[in-house]
């Protein structure tokens, strides 16, 4: 089905695009910042994180966290944020009927947050135990960890979430600074999607314009350039832990390149779902690994293919021979019509899925506006998607998998040995 999508851009920059669905009950409000820890410099690490969680703090009409979430929950309603590399998204998906209500809610908290002085005091300590959290949780961390090697001279290196030492030296002038300079009608995109007709975007808009704040953006170097890698780069990093998990990643290439479709289907085939070839071949056959899957990440500038496995300590050799072995086959065997077919249907299964619901379809939306300038047309997504063949997979996987492009981390038990040299002398393909 065709939704009817308009799109609005106002004189200061801020774009709204909508998207009637009338069959729906729920309405979806999603709005993007380009605000993340590529903008952010050494005293700022984790600011963009801080602000999204100072957003929920309170503003004029609202004191406090408590009544922010009470306006969208009594609108039958939930809202939340998040903060990665390059933007911040704050959403809510609530009834229909109560879309503008939410929606004043929305503006209220980007408009008016107060950022007050014991707000942030109390909060360094939420963010910091949230970083906490995240490096106890293994498969999460090694992660952070893989972008760290794969880019460790670059802000794509950095965790998001920020560093504990600059957490606790923020102040409000520093905070709001940033607020300032990011949080800019022209750095935003709006998107509506859900049973609200046009008219009601439009006026909404109009009378609940973004405050307009004349502070000059400051400029920021985003040059991200690709890793000079001539050999296999590797770490070993002993943990209180039972298990062994190991991340590969390669780097690849931005969220524009031409074969961004095909990168999407090969990740599919080797590592999304059940039946996956690093699925069958490392858990169902070799009963080496839990959990097995691999991902693409897409910045502005670059990107990675990564692969994440939980092995036990004793199987993570032969755990490394046999995901290797999987990229090795990909690159030189003949990859079956019936399993591209699959992936294709994978694929576009997940884009047509995601018409079904407000928010996914609003994230969908929003993201491409953002970050790509360009509306979103799933049509031109299937249509792509069909016109890939066999040997452009084949083709991509052999500029990708080559031995002196591997990074590895790997997080072990600390009571263990393991042999450096003899992981080394795995990493080849």
């Amino acid at each position: 089905m065709m939704y009817k999508t308009e799109r609005i851009i106002k004189d200061n920059g801020l774009q709204v695009t909508s998207s009637i669905m009338p069959h729906m009950h729920s309405a979806a409000i999603v709005i993007g910042i380009r605000a993340g820890s590529v903008y952010e410099n050494q005293d700022q690490r984790g600011i963009s994180h801080f602000i999204e969680h100072m957003l929920f703090k309170g503003t004029s009409k609202r004191k406090n966290t408590l009544e922010i979430s009470q306006c969208i929950e009594q609108l039958g309603g939930e809202i939340n944020a998040s903060t990665s590399e390059e933007c911040t998204f704050l959403y809510c998906k609530i009834l229909h009927k109560n879309f503008s209500d939410a929606f004043e809610v929305m503006i209220d908290i980007l408009n008016d947050s107060l950022f007050k002085k014991e707000d942030i005091n109390h909060e360094k300590a939420v963010v910091i135990e949230e970083i906490n959290k995240y490096k106890d949780i293994p498969e999460d961390w090694i992660g952070f960890l893989i972008n760290q090697l794969l880019w460790k001279n670059s802000i794509l290196g950095q965790n998001v979430l920020g560093e504990k030492k600059t957490i606790r030296r923020f102040d409000r002038d520093a905070i709001f600074q940033y607020y300032r300079e990011r949080y800019q009608p022209k750095n935003m995109v709006i998107s509506i999607t859900g049973n609200v007709p046009s008219e009601a975007v439009r006026d909404m808009t109009e009378a609940l314009p973004f405050v307009e704040d004349k502070v000059k953006e400051k400029e920021t170097d985003l040059d991200v350039q690709s890793k000079e890698q001539e050999a296999p780069e590797m770490r070993l990093l002993p943990r209180k832990i039972n298990q062994a998990h190991l991340s590969f990643a390669f780097e690849t290439f931005s969220r524009f390149h031409p074969d961004k479709i095909t990168l999407d289907l090969l990740n599919i085939l080797l590592g999304a779902g059940l039946s996956s070839r690093l699925f069958q071949e490392v858990r169902v056959k070799g009963g080496l690994a839990y959990d097995i899957h691999s991902y693409t990440q897409y910045f502005d500038q670059t990107g990675s293919f990564n692969i994440y496995a939980g092995v036990d300590p004793d199987k993570l050799q032969r755990s490394i021979v046999t995901i290797l072995g999987e990229l090795v086959k990909v690159k030189n065997d003949e990859i079956s019509g019936k399993e591209l077919q699959k992936a294709k249907e994978m694929y576009k299964g997940s884009i047509l899925l995601g018409l079904e619901s407000t928010l996914n379809y609003a994230f969908s939306t929003g993201t491409y506006l953002l970050l790509l300038n360009k509306e979103y047309q799933y049509q031109e997504l299937i249509d792509k998607i069909d016109r890939i063949k066999m040997d452009d997979i084949r083709g991509l996987a052999q500029k990708i998998f080559m031995s002196h492009r591997i990074n590895l981390v790997v997080l072990y038990p600390n009571h263990i040995k393991i042999s450096k040299s003899r992981i080394y002398s795995l990493l080849k393909l």
